[in-house]
């Protein structure tokens, strides 16, 4: 992947909505263009701009250069309440909006990432992977745009690569799989929008710990390339046979067992 993805949008309508957002919020939020991105923060000015310079830039750097050649055309801004109070009220103040979560989201109607950042920054990391998928593999599935996105919830650098290591999604993974409630992967392949976010068993982690396991292999950028690559199967059971050079049926036992004898502190 190129080192640095296709700026958009341009400067100048950064640094124009970044006025906008100041005249309209007044003193007690922080705002700062951080590319291709405006953030916008209620805590202290240096830990606003902080977070944007220090965090989501490490994070966008890393994603841009082992995945994604285009980013996103549409201006998007970065909303990071310091608590839940706060990420509560500015979600409905600010776009007419109730979280389901604690956490956070990505809004790609109103071009925004909402977010608690109160917890730690996995949501963030978690979050701007959305808007990166949506312009480079708009086809994608959602197991695979939520699986990467989970997959970066607890980010590292390696050797100048982004690597997700294990965490709290971890044990109920493993309490599915000893209780052989989890679908096969070809189950999960194939998982509609719907199907996937209303499933019965935890499709997150599923999806989360199959990219892993690739990621460990050192696969996953392949699968990606090669997935984004095929027009016919939208699935990615093609593209993830391929790769492991095996069929899902040879292939899933091994990963079950990989699984359950994974190690991580779970955070």
């Amino acid at each position: 992947m190129s080192a640095t993805a296709a700026a958009e949008p341009k400067a100048e309508a950064l640094a124009e909505r970044k006025a906008a957002l100041e005249k309209k919020l007044g003193k007690g939020f922080t705002v700062v263009v951080e590319p291709p991105f405006v953030v916008v923060g209620d805590e202290g000015p240096a830990r606003v701009k902080q977070r944007a310079t220090g965090f989501l830039r490490w994070t966008v750097t890393l994603i841009e250069k082992d995945f994604f050649t285009k980013r996103p055309e549409k201006l998007i801004e970065v909303w990071l309440f310091k608590n839940e109070k706060t990420y509560r009220k500015g979600a409905k103040q600010f776009f007419d909006d109730t979280p389901d979560t604690p956490y956070g989201y990505y809004s790609s109607e109103d071009d925004a990432l909402i977010m608690n950042i109160g917890p730690g920054a996995g949501t963030l990391s978690h979050e701007l992977v959305h808007p990166y998928i949506e312009a480079n593999f708009p086809a994608g599935p959602s197991w695979f745009n939520e699986g990467l996105a989970s997959l970066y919830e607890r980010p590292v650098e390696k050797k100048g690569h982004i690597i997700g290591l294990p965490n709290w999604r971890l044990p109920n993974l493993k309490r599915e799989i000893r209780a052989k409630t989890l679908p096969s992967i070809r189950t999960l392949l194939k998982t509609s929008h719907d199907g996937f976010y209303e499933a019965s068993y935890d499709s997150y982690a599923y999806a989360r710990y199959l990219l892993l396991y690739l990621q460990e292999q050192g696969k996953l950028r392949d699968f990606y390339t090669a997935f984004v690559a095929d027009t016919k199967d939208l699935t990615g059971q093609a593209a993830l046979e391929a790769i492991l050079g095996e069929t899902l049926e040879t292939f899933e036992p091994k990963w079950r067992k990989w699984a359950v004898a994974l190690q991580g502190d779970n955070r």
